[in-house]
């Protein structure tokens, strides 16, 4: 599986999941949405985020330059990239007006994978993610972004499991038949930081990697060359809950041959408030 294999295939193989596929993938659907704004380009949408999972590795630049879209530069640090995975339980995730309907929308599990932009990429001058691969525990969620949206290609695993066991956490993604990133993580807390060597060129104070690592301001998907789209993003939490957290067991076949060597810093927030509005479409050259 490529992670940067936008579409959609279903983690079962039946005649529905076909004409799903057939649908989303066509290109009458993309025409249509990049003619017209997607519904939710301008509604401020918001989840009360719980347990929080970050994974972090930097990895050598020749290792993912296959992965990084034409056009488009990442930072890169003495000779590394900084590639996170979120993997996380949305909480009410929908539009944020009216307050009365928030309970009403589910709470799914996701998990983003992503790199970081350059600080000096023209129309970057904000902290900026670039998102590779994504997923979802909820086909409607996952169908809807597809759907709704430009800046999310969510695949769909079989199954998709993220909890807290005997003071442990557990990550397992399973694809399946279908399009998502395999992904399984046993972890557990810890009392001190550790950071790893390779992180070291960013901070050598855990504050300062923290917020370099979380405080993203936008969010970019590439669709194309010279065609991509970004919306605006934030965080509301506190960096006091944060908790440094040790890899107990590690296992990606979509990873293996990217990190397999890379020291991985990995943490967890509680919880925290997300919100993300104003998707827009970009159609010029990042360099």
């Amino acid at each position: 599986m490529s992670l940067l294999k936008k579409e959609f295939r279903s983690s079962k193989r039946n005649m529905l999941a076909s004409c799903v596929e057939h649908v989303l993938n066509g290109s009458f659907l993309q025409k249509i949405k990049n003619i017209f704004p997607p519904p939710f380009s301008d509604v401020k949408l918001r989840s009360d985020i719980s347990n929080v999972v970050y994974l972090n590795w930097m990895i050598p630049l020749d290792k993912i330059q296959h992965l990084i879209p034409e056009g488009i530069q990442v930072d890169v640090i003495q000779g590394k990239v900084l590639f996170s995975i979120l993997t996380y339980r949305h909480g009410h995730f929908g539009p944020a007006a009216p307050k009365g309907l928030r309970p009403f929308y589910s709470s799914p599990l996701q998990s983003n994978w992503r790199f970081y932009i350059a600080a000096d990429a023209k129309l970057c001058k904000e902290p900026t993610v670039l998102f590779v691969s994504n997923c979802m525990s909820s086909l409607p969620y996952c169908l809807g972004s597809r759907l709704f949206s430009n800046m999310m290609y969510t695949h769909h695993p079989l199954s998709f499991i993220h909890q807290c066991i005997d003071g442990g956490i557990h990550t397992k993604i399973d694809p399946g038949a279908g399009s998502a990133a395999d992904l399984e993580v046993i972890c557990h807390a810890i009392d001190e930081w550790k950071i790893p060597g390779d992180f070291l060129p960013i901070s050598t104070h855990p504050r300062e990697l923290l917020e370099k690592i979380i405080v993203q301001n936008r969010a970019l998907t590439s669709q194309a060359l010279n065609l991509s789209h970004i919306a605006t993003i934030s965080l509301d939490f506190d960096f006091k809950e944060i908790k440094p957290l040790k890899i107990d067991f590690f296992k990606s076949h979509s990873l293996y041959e990217i990190v397999d060597e890379e020291e991985c810093f990995a943490f967890q927030i509680p919880s925290l408030t997300f919100f993300m509005v104003n998707e827009k479409k970009i159609t010029k050259c990042f360099t």
